[in-house]
């Protein structure tokens, strides 16, 4: 089994970066502020469609689940709705998995995504082609735990959400003929991720 079973990747989300500044850049010199036509002031009047918070914060559950960074698409949701996180995350989670299974790596397939009050987040994985030796609780916490949580506390995504109180937990599962074993589980919060990235 190689180390490399869970979320690697922290390149930063050029997408979701190119979008968070076309929304800070200045106004054209043409479009300078001055008399709305009337036909447009109605609509300039209008209330902006509710944005629903969750669907950004599910974008930024999977960034931390598949280690690809997001450039912390759900933060601003997130701080928004701070008298009920715990509401905001069970709907991020739903909206997750209404698109999983995902293939993170030849090994490894995100199936499920579990919201747990309190702000916690459980991540359950399947190692989908793993042939090395059966592994059991004990070895996998010795062997691979601490290289795993060094990986995914450097997801950008991971980092923030982890600063804003929530705690994820990634769930190793493998699949066989008469049911599934978890193998192993690796938690992640601020304190983990702190002592893990010294």
């Amino acid at each position: 089994m190689r180390t490399r079973h869970t979320p690697i990747s922290a390149s930063p989300g050029l997408a979701s970066l190119a979008w968070v500044a076309a929304l800070l850049l200045p106004l054209p010199l043409h479009a300078a502020p001055g008399p709305v036509p009337a036909r447009n002031a109605a609509a300039a009047s209008a209330p902006a469609p509710a944005v629903d918070e969750a669907e950004s914060l599910s974008r930024m559950l999977k960034g931390a689940a598949t280690g690809q960074n997001t450039g912390a698409a759900g933060v601003p949701e997130l701080l928004r709705s701070t008298t009920r996180p715990d509401s905001v995350l069970a709907r991020a989670c739903r909206q997750l998995n209404d698109a999983l299974p995902i293939e993170i790596d030849g090994e490894t397939r995100l199936r499920r995504c579990q919201s747990v009050p309190g702000k916690h987040v459980l991540f359950q994985l399947e190692l989908t082609n793993y042939r090395g030796p059966m592994l059991d609780l004990a070895s996998f916490e010795v062997n691979y735990a601490a290289p795993l949580q060094r990986n995914i506390c450097a997801n950008r995504d991971v980092e923030i959400l982890t600063k804003l109180g929530v705690s994820l937990m990634f769930r190793y599962m493998t699949r066989k003929d008469r049911g599934e074993r978890r193998i192993g589980d690796v938690y992640i919060n601020a304190p983990i991720c702190t002592s893990a990235l010294r």
